[in-house]
């Protein structure tokens, strides 16, 4: 039997395996998920001054590994939940929040290989409203 995955599928499995998460401050360039979402904010920035497709399929990419990096990490917040199925509930929401943010940087990338830079643009809009919520969910 063969199978045909992608390396991105086989990073999303692997990092979907890790049983345990670690819970640090989002918004803290100092912790691995700080660190990870500084990497995919400042990605998604440098694709204002990106000339050529390549560059601004590069920069997608690099925000796609971070984005996959960043669901090995919880925010510090969630130390503060006490109840497990809270906590659970919680941890959910958050790693599909990551998810969608994953699929939405899938879709630049399509954007851009496709030449639409009219949809590229309604996309970064989308992530830029998917990161608001997500901020105003899980930092401090």
């Amino acid at each position: 039997m063969k199978f045909n995955f992608s390396i991105k599928t086989l990073a999303l499995a692997s990092v979907m395996g890790f049983g345990m998460l670690t819970p640090v401050h989002a918004d803290d360039d100092e912790t691995p998920l700080g660190e990870e979402m500084s990497t995919l904010s400042s990605s998604l920035k440098k694709l204002r001054k990106a000339e050529t497709v390549a560059e601004k399929v590069e920069l997608v990419h690099t925000a796609q590994v971070a984005a996959l990096n960043s669901l090995k990490y919880l925010p510090l917040i969630f130390k503060d939940i006490k109840d497990e199925a809270e906590k659970a509930k919680a941890t959910a929401d958050y790693k599909m929040m990551s998810g969608q943010v994953y699929v939405k940087l899938c879709e630049l990338e399509l954007a851009y290989l496709g030449g639409d830079e009219e949809r590229a643009d309604e996309i970064k809009g989308e992530l830029k409203d998917l990161k608001k919520e997500g901020h105003q969910k899980y930092t401090d």
